[in-house]
């Protein structure tokens, strides 16, 4: 199981004293979890970046779309301002032309008021209608898109008390059936006499909202103080009032303002922008569908993800196959690894046999009816041998063998039990040396350290021995072993067998070999050899 180690733990739920173990899993953290991790974080952060930026996204179009609202509210206020004003200011020309008595007009005196209703903002389209002080209209001055009586309207009662003016709710055209907005202006002076009534056509605010471009969904509305709806663009068949919404607190406290909310029309959810007519006792407000407004943003927020989507995808399968490439090579190094060990413990153990099976040969060896120097002499090249395998074994590395520590060894086996007068000078640098080359040259500073105890100090004299081994300019190893001991005559043939030994294992090295007299009088052995094994 990737990621999973197991320890041997006393069995908490086992047999009291019985000393049973379960393994316990332990997760181990692996480079192949740490890929995964590192790209799932990677995934983590940039979804949440981009999460964040579409909160954000998200607020600053809410804020676009208000500052719209507001703005567009501000506008069409203005409009609507200059509107009404204009339509009042025509209405109080038609007041001073009917006077106090205005159902005694003639038709000549009539005839001013078309004059006077070309002055209004919406020309012809407009109608005018004069009613005496009961209420009805009076028939000279009658328009069929306006009600034949205003007796009983609240509007009517208002101007019969005092009022100069008053804006009423939304009408309704008595010919098309559209939309009006209504004006009625008091007639007479410290007398009622009469209401002047202006029909602006409804549709006048579709010219008012077109300019502002606040997208599909949205609406223009105007209405009065108490809430009763005045004109709506898009049109309503029936008015609503908006003095039960929920928001009517906050559009009466403040002069101007924001908010979103539901309309309960066609349940679209829209931003609000509002301004007061405080004048006309008028409320305008724009708004902006909070879905248009939200639409380039959820277009580019789903453009984004069909582009994240397949990359977050793409980096979370290439970790899953990356972390499988390397868990599948972990596996593979953990086989090689321990296929190493097993090896190397080969290695020890036929190392260790050998050795084991030279001190067999050696044991063997003194058990032989032969000459007791012969013995000796056979002995210590056996030692020499099963030395370097004992240090092989011992090593962690196959390949080369540091011959410091086994020629420092094999020279004390040679000077024990050797003449105590001679005394042995080592200077041995701590080089690598192939593992082939080991044996032959510990038999070879074997038989010349051997030679110079039997040979340079038969006499009984003291004298001093040096084993030096370093690496020359070339690169190459060189061992020199120098006595001071009687000397000999290197052209002399040998009677035994060490000089051709010695003559052999150099040439298993690879090296050179040459005795030769020292400058004190002994005798002085050096030899040249690769340290490196040669193609």
């Amino acid at each position: 199981m990737s990621g999973l180690g197991s320890e041997a733990l006393p069995n908490p739920v086992g047999p009291a004293g019985s000393g049973m173990t379960v393994p316990r899993l332990r997760w181990r953290w692996k480079p192949a979890d740490t890929v995964v991790a590192i790209a799932t974080t990677l995934i983590v952060i940039i979804f949440a970046v981009f999460g964040f930026l579409c909160v954000q996204g998200y607020s600053t179009t809410i804020d676009g779309a208000k500052a719209r609202a507001q703005t567009a509210a501000d506008v069409v206020s203005d409009d609507i301002d200059w509107t009404i004003s204009s339509g009042l200011s025509g209405l109080k020309f038609v007041a001073a032309a009917a006077g106090n008595n205005p159902a005694a007009l003639t038709a000549d005196e009539i005839a001013p008021l078309d004059a006077a209703l070309k002055t209004l903002p919406a020309d012809t389209r407009s109608s005018v209608a004069l009613y005496d002080a009961t209420g009805a209209v009076i028939a000279a001055a009658a328009a069929p898109s306006l009600p034949a009586s205003l007796a009983g309207t609240d509007a009517f009662a208002a101007l019969q008390q005092g009022s100069d003016w008053v804006i009423l709710p939304q009408g309704k055209d008595g010919v098309t059936g559209d939309a009006t907005m209504l004006i009625a202006k008091r007639l007479g002076g410290a007398s009622f006499a009469g209401v002047a009534l202006l029909a602006l056509p409804g549709d006048l605010l579709q010219s008012f909202w077109a300019p502002q471009n606040l997208g599909a969904d949205s609406t223009v509305n105007v209405h009065r103080e108490d809430g009763e709806m005045v004109g709506r663009y898009p049109p309503l068949a029936e008015p609503q009032s908006a003095k039960n919404s929920p928001n009517w607190p906050l559009i009466a406290a403040a002069e101007n303002g924001t908010y979103t909310t539901k309309s309960p029309i066609d349940g679209v959810t829209r931003v609000v922008g509002f301004r007061h007519i405080r004048d006309l006792g008028l409320v305008v407000f724009a708004t902006v569908s909070q879905d248009a407004a939200l639409a380039s943003l959820w277009t580019s927020i789903i453009t984004v993800l069909w582009l994240m989507v397949p990359i977050a995808l793409a980096l979370l399968v290439g970790s899953l196959i990356t972390a499988a490439i390397l868990r599948r090579s972990e596996r593979t190094q953990a086989s090689l690894a321990a296929a190493v060990a097993h090896n190397e413990v080969l290695f020890r153990e036929i190392h260790h046999r050998v050795k084991n099976n030279l001190q067999s040969v050696a044991s063997l060896l003194q058990m032989q009816p032969i000459p007791k120097d012969i013995k000796a002499n056979m002995g210590q090249r056996i030692a020499a041998m099963s030395a370097v395998h004992e240090h092989i074994y011992r090593s962690n590395d196959f390949a080369t063998v540091h011959v410091k520590s086994y020629l420092e060894t094999l020279i004390e086996s040679i000077r024990a039990g050797q003449d105590p007068n001679v005394r042995v000078i080592e200077q041995i640098d701590d080089l690598a040396v192939d593992k082939d080359a080991a044996t032959p040259l510990g038999l070879i500073l074997n038989e010349v350290v051997a030679n110079a105890f039997k040979h340079a100090f038969a006499d009984g004299r003291q004298g001093m021995i040096s084993a030096r081994l370093s690496k020359d300019e070339a690169g190459r190893g060189r061992l020199v072993v120098e006595d001071n001991g009687v000397g000999f005559d290197p052209s002399q043939p040998a009677k035994g067998i060490g000089r051709r030994l010695i003559s052999a294992l150099t040439m298993q090295l690879g090296g050179e070999a040459e005795f030769s007299a020292a400058e004190d009088g002994g005798s002085r052995f050096t030899l040249s050899f690769p340290l490196a094994k040669t193609a």
